[in-house]
């Protein structure tokens, strides 16, 4: 009789309507396009992590996913003149650039004060609708910090001595803006090159939080 008096309340369900509300372990759904590379089409993304970069001017924050194919793909959701975008990124080795771009071209992006314009040179296998012709620098390197940590809905540090780690950033982007490359240069002379996608937001059909 008095079990029912004690009887703990249901946690209440989280609804989930924007990718901006996922929580590490949480999911989205990817629309099933031909558009889109086999990393994304169809799959159900998981998501393990967030990160933050602060800029002069902006905070961004980098959802870290998870799919069946292997391998980490990286999503920020944009906003341009008030029409949200997905931006979907891989990381790639020295040994792919090398075999998407060559390489004496691809150096003039570090080594000249002039923007570059970069062209691929061969459709990789296993990077089908990740990339295209011909990129184009947007701008000069902008500096910011990066966080290992998910400062949504908090103040984010601007400094290395609060955990920032200082990454210097350079964007290509295609002329229809729907492929990029991005390069960050570390503290320590490390660079990272990614191959970005972008979609409309629409792409991602479902959420779902996680157990």
């Amino acid at each position: 009789m008095f079990s029912k008096f004690f009887k703990k309340k249901a946690e209440p369900v989280r609804v989930l309507e924007h990718p901006k509300d996922l929580k590490k372990g949480d999911m989205l759904q990817m629309i099933d396009s031909f558009a889109l590379p086999p990393q994304l089409k169809g799959q159900t993304l998981h998501l393990i992590d967030v990160n933050t970069y602060q800029y002069e001017y902006e905070t961004e924050y980098e959802y870290v996913l998870k799919g069946d194919t292997g391998g980490s793909i990286f999503l920020v959701v944009e906003n341009n003149d008030g029409e949200e975008f997905a931006n979907f990124s891989i990381k790639i080795q020295r040994s792919e650039v090398e075999a998407l771009f060559d390489l004496d071209q691809f150096a003039e992006i570090f080594d000249s004060d002039d923007l570059v314009t970069i062209k691929r040179i061969n459709d990789v296998d296993g990077f089908e609708r990740w990339t295209t012709t011909s990129y184009v620098q947007e701008s000069h390197p902008s500096t910011g910090y990066y966080y290992e940590e998910d400062y949504r809905g908090r103040t984010v540090p601007k400094d290395v001595e609060d955990g920032g780690e200082p990454v210097e950033c350079i964007n290509l982007s295609s002329p229809d803006d729907n492929f990029s490359v991005n390069i960050e240069v570390w503290d320590d002379g490390e660079t990272d090159i990614s191959l970005t996608l972008t979609r409309p937001l629409s792409d991602i059909v479902d959420l779902f939080p996680g157990n």
